[in-house]
């Protein structure tokens, strides 16, 4: 909801990890703080769908797994390029995935300080090396306005804003991210007060579970009973599956353990035996994955035309740095000592909030998105009709616009699992006030006068009770003029469409409508008068229902910036993204 002028909105860093998540969050007048689930600062990225049809994420998620391993993803992040995913025998957008992540480190942080649906500023950091299409799939999980930002540039302020490390204006540092997914390396270049990437390089299966994956083939070879290994190693029921997952925290924690001991013993369930391992072995088991590493930093700085010689510093971020062996092969390596902190899995998550100036004041702040509803199991049978619009009452001028794209047939809920999408260009700040000029009476917006062609809608809608996305619906025709009514022509609007329970599914509106608009603290308020528009659904292209649109009275927040204009649901609802024509 829209706050007082001058208000600082608490401000939350999300490093979202491939195994682990994590957050740091800071209130105005405090110190950064790392937000902690279940009592740690680690949340586990995994996510499981229980049988109600929720997203469950974190320890929730693992837990759940055990017994419905066909409903569980353990690493999401690594799906990003593959659009949907089958879990529990229904379909999941990616982003839907990420978005139940992301939502949940909202929620802590909403908890943790008291505010409760209350405003905020998000900043989520992504890998350097990650295009527009991933970072699209990124943004359109994360709340309206959010900010991306590169892994190794959050790091870099980390280091220097932080931890005190020094790099002169034009000097470059290694990033050494090893986490426990993914490993990555970086050139950073510093230019004045900030650092620019210069090459990247990432490698997928390097990182701490694949040290796990060494350890437990080190145990394979050590003589147990075949039957007992062969139960860890391929589980069928239940308590096998259980059995393994201890297995593999077991290993784990002799690992972390082996970062402050020589040596330790791992419990080997079903086997029910100990299993010494020491530091020295340990070392001489990881050596060709730490190997790996360093050949891509001899690539990126290849590649950035960057000696060794000439490094300010290597910094070394992610939870699996820590390691010993870490340190001491890579000054073998480059002759540079690396430069560690205590707590490296916090290193991209707080220098996120430092590589993103914090605002002095903002007028408007965007509240983060309500929980994620996920799509129940249920078969598609018909769909509700229930038109949503945003007639009267609206504010922000987009009414006719966010009639035409909120009321869709099957739209219903108050939930969102995935916020609007977005470009990089258009999310740099927060939703602009309306500013009276000389010109224009107050409640016209000038930046909102002309025509606006939607190039992509995102809108929740019904289907028997269930909540679907559906997208598309580029087209539609808006127009603000400066005498304070609007028109939207659906008359050329593509379908938007989306899958659900193997039904294809599409709604398109034709005709037009046409309105009162206003613009009052950052939102626009619509009301239409006067409209002749029908709206058709298909079900593999059959028509389901039919019908005229109706409009209800809601708010829309936007974002207009030169000739792009972005507009979203306060509750998460539905989205636009639209291009000025005139």
């Amino acid at each position: 909801m829209p706050t007082d002028a001058g208000y600082v909105p608490v401000r939350v860093g999300i490093d979202f990890g491939t195994s682990s998540t994590v957050a740091v969050v800071v209130v105005p007048g405090r110190e950064p703080r790392p937000l902690l689930f279940d009592g740690s600062p680690l949340l586990p990225s995994a996510v499981c769908v229980d049988p109600t049809g929720r997203i469950l994420t974190g320890r929730d998620a693992l837990h759940v797994a055990a017994a419905h391993p066909e409903a569980f993803e353990p690493h999401p992040k690594q799906r990003v390029d593959e659009g949907t995913l089958l879990l529990a025998g229904a379909d999941f957008e990616v982003s839907r995935l990420f978005a139940a992540v992301l939502q949940r480190v909202l929620g802590e942080a909403a908890h943790l300080t008291g505010h409760p649906g209350g405003p905020m500023e998000t900043v989520v950091t992504c890998p350097a090396a990650w295009a527009g299409a991933r970072r699209a799939v990124l943004l359109a999980a994360a709340p309206a306005g959010t900010r991306l930002v590169d892994e190794p540039v959050a790091a870099a302020h980390y280091f220097t804003d932080i931890a005190g490390a020094q790099i002169p204006d034009g000097g470059t540092a290694v990033i050494y991210d090893l986490g426990a997914g993914t490993f990555d390396a970086a050139v950073v270049r510093r230019t004045g007060d900030g650092f620019a990437t210069v090459a990247a390089r990432g490698l997928p299966d390097c990182g701490g579970l694949d040290i796990d994956a060494a350890i437990v083939a080190h145990l394979a070879a050590a003589g147990f009973d075949p039957q007992a290994w062969g139960r860890l190693e391929a589980p069928t029921t239940v308590a096998e599956r259980r059995a393994r997952q201890q297995l593999w925290d077991n290993v784990r924690a002799a690992k972390e353990m082996l970062s402050r001991a020589t040596t330790t013993l791992i419990h080997v369930p079903l086997v029910d035996a100990e299993a010494p391992l020491g530091r020295e072995e340990l070392d001489r088991l990881i050596a060709p994955i730490l190997d790996r590493t360093v050949a891509a930093v001899r690539e990126v700085l290849e590649t950035a035309g960057v000696r060794a010689t000439d490094l300010s510093a290597i910094f070394l971020a992610g939870g699996s740095s820590r390691m010993p062996a870490v340190a001491t092969t890579l000054h073998r390596a480059f002759g540079i000592l690396p430069v560690t902190v205590d707590q490296p899995e916090l290193a991209v998550a707080e220098g996120s909030l430092r590589s993103v100036p914090a605002p002095d004041a903002i007028a408007v702040a965007v509240a983060p998105p309500p929980p994620v509803l996920a799509a129940a199991p249920a078969t598609a049978r018909s769909v509700k009709l229930r038109r949503a619009g945003w007639a009267a009452a609206a504010a922000g001028g987009v009414a006719a616009l966010a009639v035409a794209l909120a009321q869709l047939p099957v739209f219903g809920g108050e939930g969102s699992s995935a916020a609007p999408t977005t470009t990089p260009s258009t999310v740099a700040s927060p939703s602009p006030t309306a500013s009276p000029s000389p010109t224009y009476p107050p409640g016209i917006d000038p930046c909102l006068l002309g025509t606006w062609k939607i190039t992509m809608n995102r809108v929740y809608g019904l289907i028997d009770d269930v909540r679907v996305l559906y997208t598309g619906g580029a087209g539609t025709l808006v127009t603000y003029r400066a005498d304070g009514t609007s028109f939207t022509d659906y008359n050329k609007m593509q379908p938007r469409t989306t899958r659900y329970r193997n039904a294809d599914w599409s709604d398109v509106s034709r005709g037009t409508a046409s309105g009162r608009y206003f613009v009052k603290d950052g939102e626009i308020i619509d009301e239409v008068t006067k409209t002749n528009a029908v709206g058709t659904l298909r079900r593999n292209g059959k028509v389901n229902a039919s019908g005229p649109l109706t409009y209800f009275p809601e708010p829309t927040k936007y974002q207009c910036s030169g000739n792009n204009l972005h507009t979203y649901s306060p509750h998460g609802n539905y989205s636009n993204q639209m291009v000025r024509v005139a």
